[in-house]
């Protein structure tokens, strides 16, 4: 099975053109799959008009792209004691499956939010609440058939540690709608992505691939960082994963030096026969 590749809109320097410039770079450049990041002006769910749906749809068909979505997340927090800004977040992805159906995308990337007080205080009811947010999106996932991915994070207030993403599965009515997008450099801020991908693996059905130093969240090129790919890329075969593998960096240069970094060490391990 050959690796699937892709590219984030965060590589974009129009942001008010985002979505078009990243499927046009994708498609010249031979990536497979488009994640587009739903926080720029062009892509925001329930505000992006339907010239511009349109022009999406076709343009990824032309260029046999699959799209798919990073929703909303500086909004986002699905564990809320505030009933309203658990609605609201609620409203926001819901809004989010819809733009997906609409272009075709089946694969939505989202955040679970984060933890501030009470919630620290009172963590197992803010769980409570948490299930209860996610029990609503995965009906309205299955509705649209659309699988909805949890990021892990490595953020100190963010929910999303492997842990909480492992409880979360356990405790949600758990189908094929919910799996995982595994945060290579998120990983990296709380620890050794490696260890944590093992963790996620059974669940991770697809992943942001960048670099940084240890301990630190940035966009760079594979390669650039700290991070240990051969490792992890290993494991990703081991494990039957061949992507997509979505190059979550800030420039298209950076995407493409990722990808041929990526592709080498990819190679190496097969003809070795480390895998």
């Amino acid at each position: 099975m050959r690796a699937l590749f892709g590219v984030s809109s965060s590589i974009a320097k129009n942001v008010n053109n985002a979505s078009i410039e990243t499927i046009q770079f994708a498609g010249r450049n031979h990536f497979e799959v488009v994640e587009l990041f739903c926080e720029v002006p062009d892509v925001i769910p329930g505000y992006i008009n339907e010239e511009k749906i349109t022009k999406i749809k076709q343009l990824s068909h032309n260029y046999n792209i699959r799209i798919q979505l990073h929703a909303p997340f500086h909004s986002i927090n699905l564990a809320s004691f505030n009933e309203k800004v658990r609605k609201l977040s609620i409203k926001i992805l819901y809004d989010t499956i819809k733009l997906a159906h609409s272009i075709d995308a089946k694969l939505v990337t989202f955040h679970l939010g984060l933890c501030f007080f009470p919630c620290q205080l009172y963590r197992e009811r803010a769980n409570e609440i948490l299930i209860d947010s996610l029990n609503n999106l995965l009906e309205i996932a299955e509705e649209y058939d659309i699988i909805l991915a949890m990021e892990n994070r490595g953020g100190k207030l963010d929910i999303g540690k492997p842990e909480e993403l492992l409880e979360v599965l356990r405790a949600v009515n758990a189908n094929k709608y919910l799996r995982i997008t595994f945060d290579v450099v998120q990983a990296n801020v709380i620890g050794d992505p490696l260890e944590q991908y093992n963790l996620l693996k059974d669940y991770v059905i697809n992943a942001h691939i960048r670099d940084a130093p240890k301990g630190r969240d940035m966009l760079l090129a594979v390669g650039e960082g700290e991070i240990d790919f051969h490792s992890l890329i290993r494991a990703f075969i081991q494990n039957n994963f061949f992507g997509p593998y979505i190059f979550e960096v800030s420039t298209k240069d950076r995407a493409i030096i990722s990808r041929g970094v990526f592709e080498e060490i990819l190679e190496e391990i097969i003809s070795q026969k480390k895998i």
